[in-house]
Order: C-alpha cells, then sequence, then structure tokens
C-alpha cells in the first residue's frame, strides 16, 4: 500500500455515510420482502456487502484500523470443507 495515497477523513466519513444508507436501504427491503427469494433483498444485500467493503477499505487507508465485519466468504468455504470431508468420510464405509 506504500504506493497508494491514504485515504483522507472526507473519504472515510463518505464511506461510511455510503454504509448507513447501506444499511437503511436494506432494512426497508428486508421490512418490503414479498417471499424467502426476493431480488430488492438480494440486490440491497449486495450493495451493503459492497458498502461495507468500501468503508473497510477506506478506514484502513486513511487510518490502519478495521472493523468486526469480515468476509462472508471465508465463513463459507470452511463450512464447504467440513461438508466436504463428511462426504469423503461417509463415502469409505
Amino acid at each position: 500500500m506504500a504506493d497508494e495515497e491514504a485515504a483522507s477523513p472526507e473519504v472515510v466519513y463518505a464511506a461510511l455515510g455510503a454504509f448507513k444508507a447501506a444499511l437503511d436501504a436494506h432494512l426497508r427491503a428486508v421490512e418490503a420482502r414479498t417471499g424467502e427469494n426476493d431480488p430488492l433483498v438480494q440486490t440491497a444485500y449486495d450493495a451493503l456487502a459492497a458498502a461495507a467493503e468500501t468503508y473497510d477499505d477506506a478506514l484502513f487507508s486513511g487510518f490502519e484500523e478495521v472493523t468486526p465485519f469480515g468476509p462472508v466468504e471465508g465463513l463459507d468455504e470452511a463450512d464447504e470443507s467440513d461438508d466436504d470431508d463428511l462426504e469423503w468420510e461417509a463415502g469409505e464405509s
């Protein structure tokens, strides 16, 4: 990151504002959900995930600080590998 310029406080606050707006939009979509696989909820979820990542990146760039919001993919990958182990063990019997 030595080649990149640190994010200014204004950039960090702008990312925070977008993150807050994405949280509000996600909640509104969930409240108005029309079914289990409502595409508006998925769209709001995706926007929220992107806004959280943008904020996290700006916060780290500007202040070398992180949030407790880690990537969800890491948890899913761990779950998938556990499932693979179980399938492999079941196939051995």
